[in-house]
């Protein structure tokens, strides 16, 4: 490609027609100047000519009369008539031929007029030579041979008719004439020349333009040409930018998809840049790009600097590449999780000059990682209640039937003992042993959470005060009790007695953590939560509840305690201290209220249980009586339905002495046709779980035959069995094993006096 200066260097010769044309255009443009120039030029001349005419000779006289001259009609009538003809063509016609030969005419025409209106004086003669010389302007030698002709013809024909108005005498020779004609021919002969030397110079001007508009034409040209490469090569440059633009915001994007981000720290001047998504990682600003390394580890959390820094000391001893994690602390005191690469690079000399790497957030995949970890133990947890569970439902069964017979007969037997009989003391330690183990029994499906709960709406202020002279005999008198309830307490739904269990559990585990004393705080409150909250493995849902806090200033535990703290049979307790299932079944009673429990605690600071419970509608029934000794009697038809012997005949030995007439039935296949013959029974008392037909279908059958007679389902089974047969429903009476006699006695009474029956 040529350069512009090798393309200006060389000399481009002009077209012929260029440089004609370019003559013509400047030929013509002088003329028309001339056009005009003569136009006020003959127009002045005349107004001039008039004004000769008055100051030289006005008027004249003939006698003794005066009249005007005849030089003034002269001046008005010729002067205005050699005047109007080139005036017009010069104004209507600019330009033309025909234009500048009429001027030529009168102008010299109008020279021969001053001439004669001065009377020949020699001084007005040179007027011919400024005409010529102005009518040289027009660059013609055509327009100077007229004028010089009419001049001359104008000299010697009135230099021989009239030479006083040429010459200024009465009489003149040829000669002249010839004189005068000489000197004009003399100043045409140099304006000629003149003439032929200025054209020739407007020739070699045209040529001159011409050259300089090929030459200009020929720069345009290679200008173009290269602004046309220059914009192409522009065209591509922005291209090029606009796809590396594209490029780093497609690699900007990805990396805030993957939260990846990338980092270049220039050892020798100790100058890190960042990529837009690690400076946002770790929440730099944008004034701190090129900071230095020391400032950006300020971002670290402070417990891991020290690692992040042996990390990278490491990895400059060895020249290996090096992975680290760290937590960084952002500006508004965010904690994430980052995961740093870094690659070492060296000189030739092997000198590290430079580190570049990877930061990636990794805070949710650990996070999810921790989240598995988590399910993974509740999951095991679960498995392990699980498997308890299904050993303590198998269990409480026949368990329940045995203490039912136990704690039964040895409180009929109590009721006959007077106080000082010798055997009463015998009784009455079987009658605690049997209790204790009911509490056992129930511990074990509460912490499993397959008891059989009677939920009611109660007051938790009112439990707690039903239990404070209790508590403060239980943890003894160098604990202070300090309660503080909420007097604008909400209700909740839940069985008294098992919320009475979870919060003996807490004191006496309150109680144990404070062995040389403190102070055991319960406070109630409502409170409102508008977000999911997860505590242990449940995510309480929006909405109102009613908090229960247990708060120690006891010795507290640490975070390996608190990870095992509601696992059955986990107790920091010594041998024969603990049963290990206080908090597993406090949690268990607690989640099956709907609830959950929460544990703040560190070592030596005490310890806080906060239980939650759902906030209900409604108002508290009055609490039930407790069993006294007292048997309700009555005279109705019973039918007893138990395939465990010693149970039955304890159940129907119980309502004999209560007055019912009483008959039994070992399962519910012998009962059938017993009721069927005798449908009158006011009411049937049949086991749950039994061989062959159970105590529901029983229910169904009677139901399908029309049979009304009220129904009392007992059993020993967990909620699990019980829920899948369906005996839990509101409208059925239920009585949980193990029973004594009066809670069984006044169960009967109520059932018959509330006119509960089969519902079809």
């Amino acid at each position: 490609m040529k350069t512009l200066s090798d393309s200006s260097s060389e000399k481009i010769p002009a077209a012929p027609e260029r440089i004609l044309a370019l003559f013509k255009e400047q030929q013509d443009a002088i003329v028309r100047h001339t056009d005009r120039l003569f136009l006020w030029l003959m127009s002045f001349q005349w107004v001039t000519s008039l004004a000769l005419t008055f100051w030289i000779s006005p008027r004249t006289w003939d006698g003794t009369e005066s009249r005007v001259h005849l030089h003034v009609i002269a001046a008005l009538l010729l002067g205005g008539l050699i005047t109007s003809a080139p005036v017009f063509l010069a104004w209507k016609y600019p330009g033309k031929r025909l234009t500048r030969q009429t001027i030529a005419v009168g102008q010299m025409l109008m020279s021969s007029l001053l001439i004669h209106l001065t009377g020949g004086r020699i001084e007005t003669h040179f007027h011919i030579f400024g005409s010529l010389a102005i009518l040289a302007f027009y660059r013609d030698w055509k327009v100077l041979v007229s004028a010089s002709a009419i001049t001359i013809a104008d000299h010697f024909l009135r230099g021989i008719f009239w030479p006083e108005s040429v010459y200024g005498v009465l009489s003149s020779t040829v000669g002249r004439s010839f004189e005068h004609a000489s000197w004009v021919a003399f100043e045409v002969a140099f304006l000629l020349v003149s003439v032929r030397k200025s054209r020739v110079e407007m020739q070699t001007a045209a040529e001159r333009q011409a050259n300089l508009e090929a030459l200009k034409a020929g720069i345009e040209a290679t200008v173009a040409e290269r602004t046309a490469d220059l914009t192409r090569e522009i065209a591509e440059r922005r291209q090029t930018e606009a796809k590396l633009r594209e490029r780093e915001a497609q690699l900007a994007q990805a990396q805030q998809v993957a939260r990846l981000g990338s980092w270049e720290w220039d050892i020798v001047p100790n100058v890190v840049t960042w990529s837009e998504e690690a400076r946002r990682l770790y929440g730099q600003s944008p004034e701190d790009f090129g900071s230095t390394m020391e400032k950006c580890l300020e971002r670290v959390h402070p417990d891991d600097l020290e690692r992040v820094n042996k990390v990278m000391s490491e990895a400059f001893r060895t020249g290996n590449s090096f992975v680290c994690e760290h937590r960084t602390l952002l500006s508004d005191g965010t904690e994430r999780i980052i995961q740093g690469r870094g690659e070492i690079f060296k000189n030739e000399v092997g000198q590290t000059v430079k580190m570049i790497g990877t930061v990636q957030d990794v805070t949710d995949a650990r996070r999810a990682e921790d989240a598995l970890r988590r399910s993974e133990e509740q999951l095991r947890q679960s498995q392990k209640m699980e498997a308890v569970g299904r050993l303590a439902g198998g269990v409480a069964h026949d368990f329940n039937n045995l203490l039912t017979v136990i704690s039964g007969y040895c409180g009929m037997s109590l009721q006959k003992m007077t106080a000082n009989h010798p055997l009463r003391k015998n009784a009455e330690e079987i009658q605690r042993a049997a209790e204790r183990a009911s509490a056992l029994t129930h511990q074990l499906l509460a912490f499993s959470r397959k008891q059989v709960l009677q939920p009611r709406v109660l007051d938790v202020n009112e439990s707690v005060r039903g239990m404070e002279k209790m508590l403060r005999r239980l943890i003894g008198e160098d604990i202070e009790l300090k309660t503080i309830p909420d007097s604008e307490l909400g209700f909740v739904k839940a069985d008294p007695g098992q919320l009475e269990q979870v919060i003996l559990n807490l004191a006496v585990n309150a109680r144990d953590a404070m062995p040389r004393g403190g102070k055991l705080t319960i406070t109630t409150q409502n409170v409102t939560l508008d977000h999911g909250t997860r505590f242990r493995n449940r995510a309480l849902e929006n909405g109102d509840y009613v908090l229960l806090a247990i708060s120690d200033t006891g010795v507290g535990m640490t975070e390996e305690v608190k990870s095992h703290l509601f696992e059955p049979f986990f107790t920091t307790k010594g041998v024969g201290k603990g049963t290990g299932l206080g908090l597993a079944t406090s949690f268990g009673i607690i989640s099956q209220s709907g609830g959950d429990i929460h544990v703040r605690s560190a070592a030596n600071a005490g310890t806080t249980f906060e239980i939650y419970l759902p906030r209900v509608e409604g108002k508290p029934a009055e609490r039930p009586q407790s069993d006294s000794t007292f048997l309700p009697q009555g005279r109705e038809s019973v039918l007893v339905v138990e395939d465990d012997p010693t149970v039955r005949e304890f159940t129907a030995s119980v309502l004999r002495e209560c007055g019912y007439q009483v008959q039994e039935a070992a399962n519910a296949v012998e009962a059938l046709p017993v009721i069927v013959a005798h449908p009158d029974f006011d009411l049937v008392v049949t086991d749950v779980i039994m061989p062959q037909m159970n105590g529901k279908q029983l229910y169904e059958q009677l139901k399908a035959q029309a049979i009304d007679t009220r129904v009392l389902f007992i059993s020993g089974y967990t909620d699990d069995a019980l829920l899948d047969l369906g005996v839990l429903d509101d409208r059925l009476s239920f009585l949980e094993k193990p029973f004594s006699p009066p809670k069984l006695a006044q169960k009967v009474r109520d059932i018959l006096d509330a006119g509960m029956a089969v519902v079809g």
